[in-house]
């Protein structure tokens, strides 16, 4: 009967073990984003799988600082960076309106992405050197 205690707390350890190590199938990506030479203040980066059979990933970018669980391979990466024009959108007549934003970065780095990354498993790092030129 002991060896059966003692088979069970091997495998609930090696479970819990298991727990705190996370999804080894998929790669972590980190990095900075930086306009003409800037940490880009604000925006999203999103990895599309190539292929399309895995899902996509979003991250936040702060102060230029992104951090992404993304599935491992061929990725096209959009950035975007939404920026207030300072005008309102009014929906009707009395209402104060909302922000009325454009995109800050061109269409090469978003809607026509030409940035592309291999994600491995694990941790790497990538940073994007972005420019409006």
């Amino acid at each position: 009967m002991s060896w059966r205690i003692g088979i069970f707390l091997l495998g609930a350890g090696l479970a819990l073990l298991g727990a705190g190590c996370g999804d080894s199938s998929k790669g972590t990506v980190t990095g900075e984003v930086t306009l003409e030479g800037q940490p880009l203040e604000e925006g999203l980066i999103r990895f599309v799988p190539i292929d399309g059979k895995s899902t996509t990933a979003d991250a936040s970018i702060t102060k230029g600082k992104f951090s992404a669980t993304v599935p491992p391979g061929e990725m096209r990466v959009e950035i975007t960076a939404p920026r207030k024009t300072g005008k309102k959108i009014k929906m009707m007549p009395d209402s104060p309106g909302i922000d009325e934003v454009e995109e800050l970065l061109p269409a090469r780095y978003n809607a026509k992405s030409e940035l592309k990354l291999s994600v491995k498993r694990g941790g790497q790092t990538k940073n994007f050197e972005l420019s409006k030129k």
